[in-house]
């Protein structure tokens, strides 16, 4: 079945596009969400008028991707990677990874718009290129500082002793606090006791 594609879908194609996909998840899923436009249902001069309409809307994407890039451009990105004795590294930085960065700065996008063949696994500077419209693709900038996982450890250690330190002298303080405030006992009189 040929469909008119009226949003951008991944793995099948992008906006304007006339694709051939198959029938049920054409009637299933892309037209019932408003993805795309049966053509062999429209006449002629509906699809064209549907056309244009998509066309603007490609181009008002592509002038809203092309401002984001220009910030993009201007972005770094910093990521500490574990590494252990001999440099091998503890994990990678992968385009999960990413997009979460990009969604912490206010860029939100999808992780598969983040195109990186494999996952970065070593320090230093790297460019990954990030996808923000079919016509509008961006380098953003990565700088990944190698962190020992030893000591990385050591650090989240003595944070957290820290941490347990002054929780533990908060206590003991308003302990004091509580028993300078009349928490103490009178004296009982000399004729209460006998």
């Amino acid at each position: 079945m040929e469909v008119l594609l009226s949003e951008d879908v991944v793995g099948v194609g992008d906006i304007g596009d006339v694709v051939k996909v198959k029938g049920g998840y054409a009637r299933n899923f892309l037209i019932p969400r408003g993805l795309a436009i049966e053509t062999g249902a429209a006449s002629a001069k509906e699809i064209a008028h549907r056309k244009r309409q998509i066309d603007a809307k490609k181009r008002r994407l592509k002038s809203a991707a092309e401002a984001r890039a220009d910030d993009l451009r201007n972005l770094s990105l910093e990521f500490e990677l574990r590494v252990g004795g001999g440099g091998k590294a503890y994990g990678s930085i992968g385009s999960r990874d990413v997009a979460a960065a990009l969604s912490s700065h206010g860029f939100e996008l999808d992780r598969r718009r983040v195109l990186l063949s494999e996952p970065i696994k070593r320090a230093g500077t790297h460019f990954v290129a990030v996808k923000l419209h079919p016509e509008v693709q961006v380098q953003v900038k990565l700088l990944i500082t190698a962190v020992e996982a030893a000591k990385k450890d050591e650090q989240e250690a003595a944070e957290a002793l820290r941490e347990a330190l002054d929780e533990a002298s908060d206590a003991h303080r308003e302990e004091d606090e509580g028993a300078e405030e009349g928490d103490s006992f009178d004296e009982p009189s000399s004729d209460e006791a006998e």
